[in-house]
C-alpha cells in the first residue's frame, strides 16, 4: 500500500559466544588453584598460629610471670644465715671426714670439703655455691660461701658418725650413710643429702 513502509523483522542480535568446554575447565582449575593458595597463605597460616598458640601461650605467661619474679632469678642464696652457737651445736663428721655437720636447735649446716666436680660459678656469688647446705624450718638452702670459708675436712676433735647412725637435736636429724649425709626436719619433712656428687633431696 502506498505511503507505508514495509516493516522488517527485528534484527536478531547475535548471542554471546560460548567458551569451549576445555577453556571453562581450565579457568575453573585456575580459580581453584588461586583459592587454594590464598587459603594456605591466610587460613592455613592462621591455623598454624592457633596450633603454635598452645605452646606459645605458656611462654607469654612465663614472660608475664617473670616481671613478678625477683630482678635476678640467678642470684644465689645470701651468705649462711643459720646462727651456729658452738656452745649448743652438736658437730659430727662422716667416717671419711669429708662432710662435717653442725646441728643446733633451729637447724643444720653441713659442709663438704671435696666434691666429685666443682660447682659451676653462679652469677653474683664471690665464692662457691654447693659446698655448704643449710636446713631450717624455712627449708633447704645452698648459700654462697667465700672461697676463704670453703669447708675443709673434719679435724680429729670432731665426733665421727658411723654409717647407719643418727644424731638429733630437737626435730633436726642427720643420718650417716654410705651414699652421703642425710639430714631432715621431722616436723616439715624437708631435708637433703650431701655427698661427693653434690646436694640432692632427702
Amino acid at each position: 500500500m502506498a505511503g507505508t513502509t514495509p516493516t522488517s523483522a527485528p534484527r536478531s542480535t547475535p548471542g554471546k559466544r560460548r567458551l569451549p568446554p576445555w577453556l571453562v575447565v581450565f579457568i575453573a582449575f585456575d580459580v581453584l588453584l588461586v583459592a587454594g593458595a590464598a587459603w594456605l597463605l591466610l587460613g592455613g597460616s592462621s591455623g598454624s598460629d592457633a596450633d603454635d598458640g598452645a605452646s606459645s601461650a605458656p611462654t607469654s605467661e612465663a614472660s608475664a610471670g617473670a616481671t613478678d619474679a625477683p630482678a635476678d632469678p640467678a642470684e644465689p642464696d645470701p651468705s649462711p644465715t643459720l646462727e651456729i652457737d658452738p656452745a649448743e651445736a652438736t658437730v659430727i663428721a662422716s667416717p671419711t671426714g669429708n662432710i662435717t655437720c653442725s646441728i643446733v636447735p633451729v637447724g643444720v649446716r653441713c659442709g663438704i670439703a671435696s666434691l666429685a666436680a666443682e660447682p659451676a660459678p653462679v652469677a653474683g656469688c664471690e665464692g662457691t655455691v654447693g659446698h655448704v647446705v643449710e636446713l631450717t624450718s624455712a627449708g633447704v638452702s645452698t648459700p654462697c660461701v667465700p672461697d676463704a670459708e670453703k669447708p675443709t675436712e673434719a679435724g680429729p676433735d670432731v665426733a665421727v658418725l658411723d654409717y647407719g647412725a643418727t644424731s638429733e637435736v630437737n626435730n633436726f636429724v642427720c643420718e650417716s650413710t654410705e651414699s652421703g649425709m642425710r639430714c631432715t626436719d621431722s616436723t616439715t619433712g624437708d631435708g637433703f643429702v650431701l655427698a661427693r656428687a653434690g646436694v640432692s633431696g632427702a
